[in-house]
């Protein structure tokens, strides 16, 4: 008998897991958190929740032109001191900015540098933002000699504006 208890609990664990991972084709809307993503390429996607964080993380399907972490913060306010993490952020980054962008509403602060790694020049992006009282980031890293892939990222056409209540 305990062995079929310990074997339905397995099979419990099995299907329920903490990692689960989907295949989405290019342009397709990608609801995480209330919020939609589109990604320029098929992409696959591996979501995280553990109790006190939820992330998302999204691979290139068919080559490696990107990586991107999204996460919802556990914080109840995003309002620390971020002069002390902000050199932090790139790790040896060139050319490093910060600028804010609002779109639908909602102000966006968003880093950029360029980093090299593995003898590949790669364009770093965070971007932070609050929604009513969440708060997410997201960190993409693409090659920057990808054109499409720096005018996607950084003026935040992987954001889908419209928001699922």
């Amino acid at each position: 008998m305990s062995r079929f208890f310990g074997a339905l609990i397995g099979i419990l664990l099995l299907q329920n897991s903490v990692y689960a991972q989907e295949l989405i084709l290019k342009e397709k809307k990608v609801l995480w958190q209330g919020i939609t993503f589109i990604f320029p390429e098929d992409v696959v996607i591996k979501e995280k929740n553990l109790s006190f964080e939820k992330s998302l993380h999204v691979y290139p399907a068919r080559r490696e032109p990107f990586f991107l972490v999204l996460r919802k913060l556990p914080l109840k306010e995003i309002d620390f001191p971020r002069e002390n993490w902000e050199s932090e952020i790139f790790w040896r980054g060139k050319e490093f900015e910060k600028s804010s962008l609002e779109l639908g509403g909602i102000r966006y602060t968003v880093y950029k540098a360029d980093q090299i790694r593995n003898q590949n020049l790669l364009r770093g992006n965070l971007w932070i933002w609050s929604d009513k009282d969440s708060h997410y980031w997201v960190w993409i890293l693409f090659r920057k000699e990808r054109k499409d892939l720096v005018d996607f990222f950084e003026n935040g056409r992987f954001l889908n504006i419209a928001r699922v209540n």
